[in-house]
């Protein structure tokens, strides 16, 4: 067979396992419908196969199995038809389909096992796994493409994508095990996002304002190979006002990060998933703690001049509502001690009193 026609059939093959991984995706990425708990469902045994599913494959007899782990076995797949496609001559079809099969059918393996998982085992949790579903199979997707358009010749591209397939499956096998430890890592996530505002908070009291907009007019110049213009004025610091105001919007600010450590130190001491009701309720302070860190960035992001006061005051209540709604939730919810209820007034205090000394500096321009 000639290197052309050869080309030709590996293409179809590769085609019909990228079309099938397509098809993967795309109903993973749908809403999938709620599902009955079936009888006798174990999370931790489900989980437990996600992350180490054991396929046996027999060799000669039933005595003496292969066992493999899942995620092994997609990556083992990988680096045996990148290894045959990189050498020549290239490798027929038909060994090329038996090796992406196996692939694919741990692929299959993968999704059935997550489909598996009733919402009554926590929405956070199911998310983690899918997000994390979503990055394996998408990874091998990728994978698949980029050998394919290589023409089955080594590349540099074509290491990189391996190297992503091997990483989503090291997250696969580090997923959370339960709703309580995706809770926990959800939460931990939006604690990075905030801190990440403080030190842009700070940056800009640093900074006072001046010379930022001039920096990204020069850089939006370079991107569009525009000159930049030397007769525009000079962008001016920050006014009186302008300053006084991110007193309290550091303040808010601080409140977040408080607000998220303790509503997860919280749950983590306290809480439990012994029951649907306990269950719900980490996902309800989950998915109000997840709406912190947006309306953080749409705050902070205001304070650079010129500053839009009532846009700023507007920001400001939106996020204190969402901080007041994580307090409450978790305050409603079975991870409250009686020791939490003094942490949890304090910071109700702190909340306004910060938002007050906001309103107060913008209420006349407002025109409160």
């Amino acid at each position: 067979m000639n290197t052309s026609s050869l080309h030709k059939n590996l293409d179809n093959v590769f085609k019909s396992h990228i079309g099938n991984l397509n098809d993967v995706l795309d109903k993973l990425k749908e809403d999938d419908s709620a599902r009955a708990m079936a009888p006798g469902f174990k999370l931790e045994e489900v989980l437990s196969k996600i992350g180490k599913t054991k396929i046996t494959h027999f060799k000669g007899s039933e005595d003496s199995p292969e066992t493999v782990c899942c995620f092994e076995v997609v990556i083992v797949r990988c680096n045996k038809t990148g290894d045959g496609i990189q050498t020549a001559p290239l490798p027929k079809p038909e060994d090329c389909n038996q090796m992406l099969a196996g692939a694919e059918g741990r692929i299959i393996v993968l999704v059935s096992l997550f489909y598996g998982i009733p919402k009554e085992s926590g929405v956070t949790l199911r998310k983690a796994l899918k997000k994390v579903c979503l990055s394996v199979v998408s990874g091998l997707h990728e994978l698949l493409q980029r050998i394919m358009s290589d023409r089955y010749q080594s590349s540099q591209e074509l290491l990189s994508s391996t190297g992503s397939v091997w990483a989503a499956c090291e997250r696969l096998e580090a997923a959370p095990k339960d709703n309580k430890e995706a809770v926990l890592a959800e939460i931990q996530a939006d604690m990075d996002l905030v801190k990440d505002a403080l030190e842009e908070l700070a940056e800009a009291q640093n900074s006072d304002g001046e010379g930022m907009d001039d920096f990204m007019d020069d850089l939006e110049a370079a991107i569009s190979g525009d000159e930049p213009n030397p007769f525009q004025a000079p962008r001016r610091g920050r006014t009186d006002r302008e300053k006084a105001v991110l007193i309290p919007v550091s303040g808010l600010t601080k409140a977040c990060k408080n607000c998220l450590k303790k509503c997860r130190g919280a749950v983590k001491v306290n809480g439990r998933i012994t029951s649907a009701e306990e269950i719900g309720q980490l996902d309800k302070i989950v998915e109000a703690s997840s709406k912190i860190s947006p309306h953080l960035d749409e705050l902070v992001s205001g304070v650079y001049p010129p500053v839009g006061m009532a846009s700023l005051q507007t920001n400001a209540i939106q996020l204190t509502e969402v901080m007041h709604d994580v307090l409450d939730k978790t305050q409603g919810s079975h991870v409250c001690s009686e020791g939490d209820l003094q942490w949890i007034h304090f910071l109700h205090k702190a909340i306004n009193h910060n938002l007050e000394q906001l309103q107060n500096i913008t209420k006349q321009q407002v025109g409160g």
